[in-house]
C-alpha cells in the first residue's frame, strides 16, 4: 500500500446515530483522513450510514433513502425490541478555511424526526430552518444532492442518455447553485412587479377613461339647459291645445253615442218580430219533411216489390223450359239403352254354356291328375328316407374324423398352454407384491403434496383479496387526489380574484371614487365640521340584492353628503366655493318628513315585493330623512310589467325593478352600467375579507387532506408491489406444486390400476389352467371309443348306396307324369276363370242399363210437375205485379203535391231570413260604431288624465289652470310640432349629462397624476429587475463555461489513465444557452470504435462516471465524498487503477467506500465493520490502521458498544468478509475499549 502524507483538513469529524433505520442504540462515528471503507455482510446496515449523512443534510426525497414515507426512517422494531419514537442524526464538521458561510470553524447539525409527523432541525444546537441548512451547503460541494455522495444509481443517471441529468454536478462544481437561486426570486419579484403593473394600470385606464369622461360632460351641461327650457315652453302650449281639441271632440262624440243607441234599439224591435214569423214557417217546413219522407219510404218499398215480382216470374219461366228439354233428352236415352241391354242377354246365354263343357273336362283332369300324384308321393318318400339315411351316415363320419383330429391337437395345444400358464402366474404374483408397496409410498407422498398445495392457493386467494382491496383503495385515493387539486386550483384561483376585489373596492373607498369632488374635498378634511354623518351611500344600508333598486332611484343622491343641521351644509359649500374645489350635494337630517295626505296604498299583486324604504336600513336619527326619499317607492320583480302597480299608484309615487328600471306615470328609466355602485362597499369589502378567510382555512385542509392522500398512495402502491410479487412467487410455487402432486397422482393411478388388471389377469389364468387339465382327461377318454364307432359307420354305408340308386329311377318316371297332368289341369282352369268373369261383367252392365232406364223415367215425371207448377205460378205473380204498379202511380203523385207545397213555404222563409239579416247587420254596424265611439271617450279621458300628470310630474304645474302664451307666433302648430320634436331628438343626444362635471374634473386630474408617477416608478423597477436576472445570467454563464472547460480537459486526460488509452469528449447539446443545456458524454476505450456510452459494459460505465467525478474534483475539490458500491462492477486491474486515483486525492479530500471488494478494503486507511449480532439491529466496528515509516503494520484500534465483546480474528471473520492481509494485520495488536452507553468508531 502507498504511503500517504496527511496534511489535508478534516471535514467530516463525527456522525451521531439514534433510532435510525437499523441503528437503534445510540452510535457515534468519528471520521479521520484518508481513504474509509464500510464493509458488511448483505442487509446488515451499510448504506444506512449513507443514508444517514443525507438524511441529516436536509434529504426530503423519501425515494432516494430507499423508502415509501418518512416515517420509515424510524428505527421499526424487532422481535426482541420495540419499536422507537423518534430518528435523531448529529454531524460535526470542522471549517478551519471557512469553505461553509459561517464564522464557526466547528459547526454541528441535528435533525429530528418524530412518529407523529413533527420534525425538528438545529444548527449547533439552536432550531433553525431547512432552508438555513441547505443555504449553509450552497456551492460548496457539500449537501445531500452534490457531487460528494456517489451511489451505483446516480452512475446510471450520469451516464444515461438523458444529457440533461448529469447537469446538477457540473452546476455544482460551477459554483452557480446560489445564482439560480437568486435568479428565481427575482423572477419571483419581477412577477409580482408585473401583477401589481397591471392592476395600476387598469386603475389608471379607468381614471383616465373619467377624466376624459369629466371634461367633455361639464361642455354639454350648458347646451343641455338651453335646449331643456325651449322644450318646456313649447310644450306647455301644445299641451294646452292638445287639451282644448280633445275636450271639443268628447262632447260632438257623446252626441254621436246617443243617436247610435236609438237606432241600435228600433233594429232590436223588429229582429224580434220577424224571428218569430221565421219560426212558424220553419216548424210548417219541418212537418211537410217528414211527410215527404214517409211517401218516398212508401214509393221505394212498392218498387223493390215490383222488382221482387219480376225477378221470380223471369226464374219460373226459365225453369219451365229446362224441363221440357230434360224430357226430351232422357227419352232418347231411354231407347238406345233398351237396344244394348238385349245384345248383352243374348250374349250371357253363350258365354254360360261354353262355362259348363270347361267344367266337366277339368273334373276328368283333375282325377287323373290325384291318382298319379299318389304314387309319385310314395316314391319320393322312399327315396328322401333314402337319401337322408346317407346324408347322416356321411355327417357322422366327417364329425367322428374331425373330433379324432381335433382332439389330437387340442390335447398338444393343451400342454403348451399349460406351461405357459404356470410361468405368466408366477410373474404376476411377483408384480402384485412389488405394486403395493409402491403404491402405500405414493398414497402417502400425495397427500402431503396436496395439503402442501392447499396451504399455498389458500395464501394467494388471501394475498389476491388483499391486492384487490388495495387497487380500490388506491383508485379512490388517486379519484380523491385528483379532486383535491382541482379543489386546490379553483380555491386560489378563487382567492387571487377575492383579493383583486377587495384591493380594487378598498381604493375605491379610501379615494371616494365615484364621488362628486366636493364630496372627496370635503372628506379629506371632514373634521372641520362636527356635523357630518356620511355619504348617503354609506349611511343608506340596502339589504342584498336591493343595491341597483335603491342607486337607480337615488341617482346622484347617492354620492351627497348628510348634515346634521342646514348650518353644517351652508358652511360646507362656502369652503368649497372658496378653495374652489367643485361642488356638493347634501341632504339635512332635520328636514325629513313625509306628507301625510297621501297614503301608500294597499297593493296585492304577485310582482310587487314592498315599499323601498322597508328594504333600506339606517341610523334611527336618520330613519325619517330615508323615509322621506324612498317611502313613495314600490320594489317589483325584475322581469315583470308594472302597468298594474302603477295604475293603483297615486300622483308623485314611483315603482323600481330589482334590475334598476325606474317608472312613473309619464316617464322611464333604465338600462345598464357597468360601474361599481356605491352602496355596500363597505359591506363588501368585510364579505371578501371573511370569504379569503374561509377559502384560506379550505385550502389548509385541502392541503392536509392531498399530503395525506399522497402518503397513503405511496403506501399503498408500495404494500401492492410487493402482494404482486408474493402473488407471482405464490402462482410459480402453486404450479410446481400442482405439477408435483399432478405427477403424484398420475403414478399412484397407474399403479392401481396395473395392480387391478393383474389381479384379473391372475384369476383368469388360474381359472384358464383349471379349465385346461380338466380337458386334457376328457380327450384321453374319448379318443378310442370314436375310432370304433368310424369303422361300423363305414360298412353301414355301403349297403345303402345300392338300394338308393333304384329308388330314384322309380322316384323321376313319376315325377314326370305328374307334371304333365298338372300343366293341362292349369291351363284348364284359366278357361274357366276368364269365361266366368266375362259372364260376371255382362250381368253387372244389364243391371246398370235397367237402374239407368228407371232413373230417367222418374226424371220425366218430375220434370212434367216442374213445368204444370211454374205456369200455375206465373199467372198469380203477373197478378201481384199489376196491383204493385197501380200503388206506386198513387204515392207519386201524392209526393208531387207535398213538394209543390214545400216549395211555396221555402220561398216565403227566405224572404224573412233576407229581412231578419239586414236588421241584424244594421244592429251590429251601430254597434260596431257605439263601441268604437265609446273607446274614444275613454281615450280621450285617458289622454286628457295623463296629459295633466305628465306636465304635473315633469314641471310641477296645473296646465287647465295656467295661460300658455305662444313662444312664436311665427310658427303654425305643424311647424310647432316639428320644431319641439328636433328639439327633444337634440335633448336626447345629449345622453347623460354631470351638471357637477366641471368641479369633478379638476380632482380626477390629480388624481390621474399621482397614478402616472406610480406607473413610472413600477416600471423603472421592472427595469432594475431585468437589468439584475440579465447580471445573474451572464455571471453565472461565464462561471459555467469556464468550469466546463476545465472540466472537459481534467475529463480527457482521466479517462485516458483510467482506460489506460482511448479517448474522450464532454460536449454541451446546445451551445448558445449553456444554462440549460444538456450535457452529452462520448467516450471511445482503447482499441473500439466510438461508441454511444449506453453501449459500455458496466465496468467501463463505472470508469467513465468516475473519470467525469474526478475531473470535476480536479476544479474544485469536495472536502468530503462517499462512494456506495461503484467499485462492484470493476476487475481487479480497473479497481488498481481506481484505487491510484483515490489515493491522489485523498490528501485533499476524505473517502468513505461502501465496498464489498477486497481490494478496496485493502487500501483503506480505516475500516468499519457492520454486522448484525443482534436481528434487525446494526452494530459498528471499527478498525483504524497506523502506519509507521518503515510501512510495518501500527497500532491498531476497535471499539465497540457491547460490554463483554471482545474482537478477535475469528470473530470478525464470523460476520464480515475480510482480505487475509487485513486478517493478518488484525492479528496484531488488538485493543478493545467498552463504552456502556454508546458505540464510538
Amino acid at each position: 500500500m502507498t504511503k500517504l502524507s496527511f496534511g489535508g483538513i478534516v471535514y467530516l469529524k463525527r456522525l451521531d446515530i439514534l433510532g435510525f433505520k437499523s441503528f437503534a442504540n445510540k452510535t457515534s462515528v468519528k471520521f479521520s483522513t484518508g481513504i474509509t471503507a464500510v464493509v458488511g455482510p448483505n442487509g446488515c446496515g451499510k448504506t444506512n450510514i449513507l443514508d444517514a449523512l443525507r438524511w441529516v443534510m436536509g434529504e426530503q426525497k423519501i425515494t432516494l433513502l430507499r423508502g415509501s414515507k418518512m416515517e420509515e426512517v424510524i428505527f421499526n422494531g424487532t422481535r426482541d425490541q420495540k419499536p422507537l419514537g423518534m430518528a435523531e442524526v448529529t454531524l460535526t464538521l470542522i471549517n478551519n478555511k471557512n469553505i461553509l458561510p459561517t464564522e464557526y470553524t466547528e459547526i454541528q447539525i441535528t435533525r429530528r424526526l418524530f412518529r407523529s409527523g413533527e420534525s425538528e432541525y438545529l444548527l449547533n444546537k439552536v432550531p433553525c430552518r431547512l432552508k438555513d441548512i441547505t443555504e449553509l451547503f450552497y456551492d460548496t460541494g457539500l449537501g445531500a444532492h452534490s457531487y460528494s455522495v456517489i451511489q451505483q444509481d446516480m452512475i446510471d443517471s450520469v451516464i444515461s442518455d438523458k444529457a440533461e441529468e448529469r447537469r446538477f454536478l457540473f452546476e455544482e462544481a460551477a459554483g452557480i447553485t446560489k445564482y439560480k437561486q437568486r435568479k428565481k426570486a427575482a423572477l419571483r419579484k419581477l412577477e409580482a412587479t408585473d401583477y401589481d403593473l397591471l392592476r395600476l394600470k387598469d386603475i389608471y385606464s379607468e381614471v383616465k377613461t373619467r377624466v376624459n369622461s369629466l371634461n367633455r360632460q361639464y361642455k354639454k351641461a350648458e347646451r343641455y339647459q338651453i335646449v331643456k327650457e325651449e322644450i318646456k315652453k313649447w310644450e306647455l302650449h301644445l299641451t294646452s291645445q292638445q287639451i282644448k281639441n280633445l275636450e271639443k271632440e268628447r262632447r260632438e262624440i257623446r252626441a254621436k253615442l246617443d243617436e247610435s243607441s236609438n237606432i241600435i234599439i228600433e233594429r232590436e224591435s223588429g229582429i224580434n218580430r220577424v224571428s218569430a214569423q221565421l219560426e212558424t214557417e220553419r216548424k210548417q217546413q219541418i212537418d211537410l219533411e217528414h211527410e215527404l219522407n214517409r211517401i218516398g219510404n212508401n214509393i221505394y218499398e212498392t218498387t223493390e216489390k215490383t222488382h221482387n215480382i219480376e225477378t221470380q216470374i223471369s226464374i219460373l219461366q226459365e225453369k219451365k223450359a229446362n224441363a221440357k228439354t230434360l224430357i226430351e233428352r232422357d227419352n232418347d236415352d231411354i231407347k238406345a239403352l233398351s237396344n244394348r241391354h238385349v245384345i248383352l242377354k243374348e250374349q250371357t246365354q253363350d258365354a254360360t254354356k261354353e262355362l259348363e263343357e270347361l267344367k266337366n273336362s277339368y273334373s276328368k283332369i283333375y282325377a287323373e291328375l290325384k291318382e298319379s300324384e299318389e304314387i309319385q308321393e310314395i316314391a319320393d318318400r322312399n327315396l328322401l328316407q333314402g337319401r337322408n339315411q346317407k346324408d347322416a351316415e356321411n355327417k357322422r363320419l366327417i364329425v367322428l374324423e374331425g373330433k379324432i383330429s381335433s382332439g389330437k391337437t387340442e390335447d398338444d395345444n393343451l400342454k403348451q398352454q399349460e406351461t405357459e400358464y404356470k410361468e405368466l402366474i408366477k410373474d404376476l404374483s411377483s408384480q402384485l407384491d412389488s405394486g403395493s408397496s409402491h403404491q402405500m409410498n405414493l398414497r402417502s407422498d400425495l397427500k402431503e403434496k396436496q395439503n402442501n398445495l392447499h396451504i399455498s392457493q389458500n395464501n394467494k386467494l388471501e394475498q389476491e383479496e388483499k391486492q384487490k382491496q388495495l387497487k380500490t383503495e388506491l383508485e379512490e385515493l388517486i379519484e380523491l387526489n385528483e379532486e383535491l387539486s382541482n379543489e386546490l386550483s379553483n380555491l386560489t384561483a378563487s382567492i387571487e380574484a377575492a383579493q383583486a376585489r377587495k384591493t380594487l373596492l378598498e381604493e375605491m373607498i379610501l379615494h371616494y371614487e365615484g364621488y362628486q369632488s366636493g364630496v372627496v374635498a370635503t372628506m379629506e378634511v371632514k373634521e372641520r365640521w362636527d356635523g357630518i354623518e356620511g355619504t348617503v351611500a354609506d349611511m343608506f344600508i340596502p339589504d342584498k340584492g336591493m343595491e341597483i333598486a335603491l342607486e337607480a332611484v337615488l341617482g346622484e343622491i347617492s354620492g351627497f353628503l348628510i348634515c346634521k343641521n342646514k348650518n353644517n351644509a351652508e358652511q360646507i359649500i362656502e369652503y368649497l366655493k372658496k378653495e374652489k374645489k367643485g361642488k356638493i350635494g347634501i341632504l339635512v337630517e332635520n328636514t325629513g318628513t313625509i306628507n301625510p295626505s297621501t297614503k301608500r296604498p294597499e297593493l296585492d299583486m304577485p310582482e310587487f315585493m314592498g315599499w323601498l324604504d322597508n328594504f333600506v336600513n339606517t341610523l334611527d336619527n336618520l330613519a325619517p330623512l330615508m323615509k322621506a326619499i324612498l317611502s313613495r317607492i314600490a320594489v317589483f320583480k325584475a322581469g315583470h310589467s308594472p302597468n298594474d302597480i302603477l295604475m293603483h299608484l297615486p300622483y308623485g309615487f314611483k315603482a323600481v325593478s330589482t334590475d334598476g328600471d325606474v317608472y312613473s306615470s309619464n316617464f322611464i328609466s333604465g338600462g345598464t352600467d357597468d360601474s361599481l355602485p356605491l352602496f355596500r362597499r363597505k359591506e363588501k369589502v368585510l364579505e371578501l375579507e371573511k370569504e379569503i378567510e374561509t377559502m384560506s382555512s379550505q385550502i389548509e385542509t385541502a392541503h392536509t387532506k392531498k399530503n395525506n392522500t399522497n402518503a397513503r398512495i405511496a403506501e399503498a402502491r408500495a404494500e401492492s408491489g410487493k402482494i404482486t410479487e408474493l402473488i407471482e412467487s405464490l402462482i410459480e410455487e402453486i404450479k410446481d406444486k400442482q405439477k408435483d402432486a399432478d405427477e403424484t397422482g398420475y403414478q399412484l393411478r397407474t399403479i392401481e390400476n396395473e395392480s387391478l388388471r393383474i389381479q384379473r389377469e391372475l384369476k383368469n389364468n388360474k381359472e384358464k389352467l383349471e379349465k385346461i387339465r380338466s380337458r386334457q382327461y376328457n380327450l384321453g377318454l374319448d379318443y378310442n371309443q370314436l375310432n370304433d364307432q368310424k369303422e361300423l359307420l363305414l360298412s353301414n354305408m355301403t349297403i345303402a348306396g345300392v338300394k338308393l340308386e333304384d329308388l330314384e329311377k322309380h322316384a323321376n318316371e313319376s315325377s314326370a307324369k305328374v307334371s304333365a297332368m298338372q300343366i293341362k289341369l292349369v291351363e284348364t282352369q284359366g278357361k274357366i276363370d276368364q269365361t266366368e268373369n266375362k259372364i260376371k261383367y255382362q250381368l253387372e252392365i244389364q243391371n246398370d242399363i235397367t237402374n239407368t232406364i228407371q232413373i230417367k223415367h222418374k226424371e220425366i215425371r218430375e220434370a212434367h210437375q216442374d213445368i204444370e207448377s211454374s205456369k200455375n205460378q206465373i199467372e198469380e205473380l203477373e197478378i201481384a205485379l199489376k196491383a204493385a204498379f197501380e200503388t206506386r202511380d198513387k204515392h207519386i203523385a201524392e209526393q208531387t203535391s207535398f213538394k209543390t207545397k214545400q216549395s211555396e213555404i221555402t220561398q216565403y222563409a227566405s224572404a224573412k231570413e233576407d229581412t231578419l239579416k239586414r236588421l241584424r247587420s244594421e244592429k251590429d254596424d251601430n254597434n260596431k260604431k257605439h263601441h268604437e265611439f265609446d273607446i274614444r271617450m275613454n281615450t280621450i279621458d285617458s289622454e286628457l288624465k295623463t296629459i295633466s300628470e305628465r306636465i304635473l310630474e315633469e314641471y310641477d304645474l296645473d296646465i287647465r289652470s295656467i295661460e300658455t302664451p305662444r313662444p312664436d307666433e311665427n310658427l303654425d302648430n305643424a311647424q310647432a310640432l316639428a320644431f319641439l320634436q328636433e328639439q327633444k331628438e337634440k335633448l336626447k343626444k345629449f345622453g347623460a349629462v354631470n351638471l357637477l362635471a366641471l368641479e369633478e374634473y379638476e380632482e380626477a386630474n390629480k388624481r390621474e397624476k399621482f397614478l402616472n408617477e406610480q406607473l413610472t416608478d413600477l416600471s423603472t423597477a421592472k427595469n432594475d429587475l431585468e437589468t439584475t436576472i440579465n447580471k445573474i445570467n451572464n455571471t453565472a454563464k461565464q462561471m459555467f463555461t469556464e468550469t466546463f472547460k476545465q472540466v472537459q480537459e481534467n475529463f480527457k486526460k482521466l479517462f485516458v489513465e483510467l482506460f489506460t488509452g482511448g479517448e474522450a469528449s464532454l460536449h454541451l447539446e446546445d451551445p448558445s444557452n449553456p444554462l440549460e443545456s444538456g450535457i452529452e458524454i462520448i467516450a471511445r476505450p482503447r482499441g473500439k470504435k466510438l461508441l454511444s456510452i449506453t453501449m459500455m459494459s458496466g465496468g467501463e460505465r463505472a470508469l467513465t462516471a468516475i473519470s467525469l467525478l474526478f475531473a470535476l474534483y480536479l476544479v474544485k475539490p469536495s472536502p468530503y465524498c462517499i462512494l456506495d458500491e461503484i467499485d462492484a462492477p470493476l476487475d481487479d486491474a480497473n479497481c488498481h487503477r481506481f484505487l491510484n486515483m483515490l489515493d491522489t486525492f485523498s490528501n485533499k479530500t476524505q473517502f468513505i467506500i461502501i465496498t464489498h471488494n477486497k481490494i478496496t478494503m485493502e487500501s483503506a486507511h480505516n475500516l468499519y465493520g457492520v454486522t448484525m449480532t443482534q436481528p434487525g439491529i446494526s452494530k459498528l466496528v471499527g478498525v483504524k490502521f497506523n502506519e509507521i515509516e518503515n510501512d510495518e503494520a501500527g497500532d491498531i484500534i476497535i471499539t465497540s458498544s457491547s460490554n463483554n465483546d471482545t474482537l478477535d480474528e475469528n470473530s470478525i471473520d464470523k460476520d464480515i468478509e475480510l482480505p487475509n492481509q487485513v486478517v493478518d494485520r488484525l492479528s496484531s495488536t488488538v485493543d478493545t475499549q467498552e463504552d456502556n452507553s454508546e458505540n464510538t468508531v
